[in-house]
């Protein structure tokens, strides 16, 4: 059996068994340190957190979990960097245990909620003023709680994938609903972090390693994010451009306007290079098993822009104007430099005809992610300086939920109503069609992994494909797209390249296509560049094999007219087509909540570790005074 005739619903019961011992082994051993550290008596775990507390100056809650959640969270995004081109070139998986990708995420993922726990745990001696109540005698750091959070979602989403794909099929997408779960809740553990940090200066941590971390958590978070572009950098988006645009703007304006104001000059540099030394590090496994690398949009002129409205601001970055002003200049400036590096290194490049799109909404992006970013930057400062003797904020409710959370919240409105906009992908207007000619081709391309099962016996087959459109709205559409370009995938490799037109309407493929084996083969068509906003995904079908275990038919490589299809119906042949709307609806409201809801929760964590901080702006006292103590 190949990977892509492996079995389109859920796991195999003996696998989820598996899982559940490979989780019980982990959390047992964690269940008993609890234990024996809450009650008072010593632990190896314990002695090890005071030691890492002595080196690093951070108190013992922070030091290692530091450390433990790093380590995490670097395992988890080395198999998602492993995963995805895996299931880009051979399918999906005969089961979650049989992807060895899977392991180092798995592993991950619970390893950032094992260090939630383990801070929580851990909280004895100087903790922060506001903390989170666990029991009666048992008191845990805000950014504890967030990591257990952001592990929690992150674990969960591994039996809801589970359940998600025994009621509608496999949907072979990172932006999958669970997958997003998953990812997402590994990745927010830097946010956690960045808040356990703030924490622990507040009880007096101090020392070049404690400042130098805020930068380098940022580039973390640069980091983590940007694996939601994996897709766009490995060339085989299920999503429009311009969500690409806006992911972009979000992430450079969240990480650099809260590094550099945390940090200082030269802030976004140590971002800059957290994120490449990880990109780096993460490419080294697909490369090694001859994988495709995902490329990716630098960030360099986001980062030299930021510098700059620092300095044009000389010192007011702690104010709302350099959120804006380093927001307008990403999405401007910002997206023109990246639209020019899509041309060298995106495998779609970026059309020069969407420019003003792309400005638009990349400042739109820039400015929302920016202000996400400051006000991240104030609460942080906030925690910071925040002592027990401070007294309470003499304002109102509202006046203070203004001066404090409406940039924020602004931005988070922002971010959300951005994505919303760009990212659900349209159907093709009724009637697009195109007449299929098919010739051999005496031209073959090497493939990396030679196919298996079924699809070893079949005689290779590579044909070029030209199409020729007749409704001059239909040409039209071609000629201004977003990306016009085949398409073959699952068969042992991955290959795109762009259509090339021969007359009015007619185009024809610039490297043959594989119509064999596994192998999955169309023309994909994005759009049209003269709207603001076209999201319309459309595939003309030219060659899919018989899937039983999805239930889809033969589509076979053979001359004639054909239409384009909705484009996540191809390449996602697995999801099931008999689930009732109703199901579907329930099924993304509820891990649409959690996800939601999750957000706010680490929302209410930052603000509830600020509350009652007074007048903002004073610098951050280097040591605590010896009332820090346990509330």
């Amino acid at each position: 059996m190949t990977l892509s005739q492996a079995p389109a619903g859920g796991a195999a019961v003996d696998q989820i068994l598996i899982a559940m011992a490979m989780f019980f082994g982990i959390f047992l051993p964690v269940a008993v340190f609890v234990i024996r550290e809450r009650g008072g008596r010593r632990t190896l775990i314990g002695r090890l957190a005071d030691l890492v507390a002595r080196w690093t100056g951070l108190p013992r809650w922070a030091g290692l979990p530091m450390g433990t959640a790093m380590l995490s969270g670097v395992a988890a995004l080395i198999g998602v960097y492993w995963d995805v081109p895996t299931h880009m070139e051979l399918g999906r998986d005969e089961g979650p245990l049989a992807n060895p990708s899977h392991y180092p995420i798995y592993f991950g993922l619970m390893g950032i909620f094992a260090t939630g726990v383990l801070s929580a745990a851990l909280a004895k001696g100087k903790l922060p003023v506001r903390t989170f109540p666990i029991g009666p005698y048992w008191r845990a750091p805000m950014g504890s709680i967030l990591i257990m959070a952001t592990g929690l979602v992150a674990v969960v989403g591994f039996p809801l994938d589970d359940v998600w794909h025994r009621l509608f099929g496999q949907d072979v997408t990172e932006w999958g609903p669970t997958h997003v779960l998953m990812i997402g809740g590994g990745i927010t553990v830097v946010i956690g972090l960045q808040l356990l940090l703030a924490e622990a200066r507040q009880v007096g941590a101090t020392g070049r390693l404690v400042r130098w971390l805020d930068p380098i958590l940022a580039g973390a978070w640069m980091m983590g994010a940007s694996a939601f572009l994996m897709e766009f950098d490995l060339g085989v988006p299920q999503f429009p451009m311009l969500a690409q645009v806006v992911l972009v703007g979000l992430i450079a304006g969240w990480t650099l306007v809260y590094a550099r104001a945390k940090f200082g000059p030269g802030a976004t540099l140590i971002v800059l290079a957290v994120f490449l030394l990880s990109r780096a590090l993460y490419a080294g496994i697909p490369l090694a098993l001859d994988f495709h690398v995902a490329s990716m949009l630098p960030y360099v002129a986001e980062a030299a822009l930021v510098e700059i409205a620092a300095l044009v601001l000389r010192g007011r970055t702690a104010k709302p104007v350099f959120a804006l002003l380093s927001g307008a200049l990403i999405g401007t400036a910002g997206m023109a430099a990246e639209w020019a590096f899509s041309q060298w290194l995106m495998p779609y490049p970026w059309p020069a005809a969407m420019l003003p799109a792309i400005i638009l909404f990349g400042t739109l992006a820039g400015v929302s992610g920016a202000l996400i970013g400051f006000w991240q930057f104030q609460r942080t400062e906030d925690i910071a300086i925040r002592r027990k003797q401070d007294p309470r904020p003499a304002d109102s409710a509202g006046r203070r939920f203004r001066a404090r959370h409406a940039f924020g919240l602004a931005g988070a409105l922002g971010a959300v109503g951005l994505m919303a906009v760009v990212v659900p992908p349209e159907d093709p207007p009724s009637g697009l069609r195109a007449d299929i000619a098919l010739s051999p081709s005496a031209e073959t391309l090497p493939i990396s992994h030679a196919p298996r099962g079924s699809g070893a016996q079949d005689e290779p087959r590579w044909a070029d494909v030209t199409i020729t459109l007749d409704r001059a709205e239909d040409i039209a559409v071609a000629e201004n797209s977003v990306w016009f370009r085949a398409l073959a995938w699952q068969g042992g490799d991955f290959f795109h390249s762009p259509m090339r037109q021969l007359s009015p309407g007619v185009y024809t493929t610039t490297q043959p296509l594989p119509v064999f084996g596994e192998w999955k083969s169309g023309i994909r068509l994005h759009g049209s560049t003269n709207a603001l906003v076209d999201r319309t995904m459309t595939i003309l079908p030219v060659y899919a094999p018989e899937d039983p275990e999805a239930s889809a038919p033969l589509i076979a490589a053979v001359p004639g007219e054909r239409e384009f299809i909705s484009e996540i119906s191809f390449l996602q042949r697995e999801r099931k087509e008999d689930t009732p709307a109703i199901l579907w609806t329930v099924a993304y409201v509820a891990v649409g909540g959690i996800f939601g809801a999750s957000w706010c929760l680490y929302a209410w964590l930052y603000a509830a570790a600020a509350a009652g901080t007074g007048r903002r702006g004073r610098p951050a006292r280097r040591t605590a005074p010896e009332s820090v103590l346990t509330p």
